[in-house]
C-alpha cells in the first residue's frame, strides 16, 4: 500500500513539473508574439495560416452585432460570481464577425435573471489579445439547441455560437484588454497558474512521497525489532 502511495505522489510530482514546463513555453510564445506590438486587423489577417495567433495584441475597429451575445457562466472576479460577456464584432471591411470577450459582469441575485447588457452602437475601437485553439472548457451541462439570444452558456464552442447567431465566425477569438467600464470589466489572463506554482506543487508531492517512504521504513524496522 505504501509503495502505491509513494508511486502516485511521485507521478503527481512529475505531472506538475510537466505542466510547469508547458506553462513556461506558453508564456514564452505569448511574449514572443507581443514583441510585434499592437497589430492592425489587416496585419493580423496577413499572418501565415500556420502561425498560432494566440497572444497577438490587435486593435479592433468595427460594430457590434446588436442583441446577439452570450454570458459565459461561473466566472469569478475579485471574489464575486458573474459572467463573461461574449459579443460579436464585425471589423471594418470584413465579411465575417469575431467573437470578443468584453469582460466580466456581475450576476444578479436571482439565478433565473440574466444581467442587463447594452452593447455599444456605432463604430467601436478596442485593444484585444487573440486566442486561437483550445477555446472550449469542461462543462457539466449539455449544449442547448435553443438558438434564442442572448443566453447563458457553459463553454465556448465557435461552431455552436455560429449556428445560434446565424453568423459566420472567424476561427479565433479576442479578449478585450484595458480597464473596466459600464460595459464590462476585462480580466483575461492567458496563464492562470504560473510555472513557479506548478513547480512548488511538484516539490510538495515529492516531499510527501519521501515522508511516506521514511515513515514506512521506520515502521518496518520497529515491527521487525518487536518481533525479535
Amino acid at each position: 500500500m505504501v509503495v502505491v502511495v509513494v508511486l502516485v505522489c511521485v507521478r503527481l510530482g512529475f505531472w506538475q513539473l510537466e505542466r510547469g514546463e508547458q506553462k513556461q513555453q506558453q508564456l514564452t510564445a505569448i511574449a514572443k508574439q507581443q514583441t510585434h506590438g499592437v497589430m492592425s486587423w489587416s496585419q493580423l489577417l496577413n499572418l501565415p495560416d500556420s502561425w498560432n495567433k494566440t497572444g497577438v495584441l490587435v486593435e479592433l475597429k468595427g460594430q457590434f452585432v446588436q442583441n446577439q451575445y452570450w454570458l459565459l457562466d461561473n466566472q469569478v472576479y475579485n471574489g464575486q460570481v458573474g459572467y463573461d460577456l461574449l459579443a460579436l464584432l464585425k471589423p471594418d471591411s470584413e465579411e465575417k464577425v469575431i467573437l470578443v470577450n468584453l469582460g466580466w459582469v456581475k450576476a444578479p441575485i436571482s439565478r433565473g435573471t440574466l444581467p442587463k447588457v447594452t452593447l455599444p452602437t456605432g463604430v467601436f475601437i478596442l485593444k484585444a489579445q487573440i486566442k486561437e485553439n483550445n477555446l472550449s472548457s469542461f462543462t457539466l451541462e449539455e449544449k442547448t439547441t435553443n438558438n434564442d439570444l442572448p443566453k447563458r452558456i457553459q463553454s465556448i464552442d465557435l461552431n455552436m455560437l455560429s449556428t445560434q447567431s446565424q453568423q459566420s465566425l472567424i476561427n479565433f477569438m479576442a479578449y478585450r484588454q484595458g480597464t473596466g467600464d459600464e460595459i464590462a470589466t476585462p480580466h483575461y489572463e492567458a496563464v492562470v497558474m504560473s510555472p513557479q506554482k506548478h513547480n512548488a506543487y511538484a516539490v510538495q508531492w515529492f516531499l510527501i512521497a519521501v515522508a511516506c517512504a521514511v515513515v514506512a521504513i521506520f515502521a518496518s524496522k520497529k515491527r521487525t525489532h518487536n518481533e525479535k
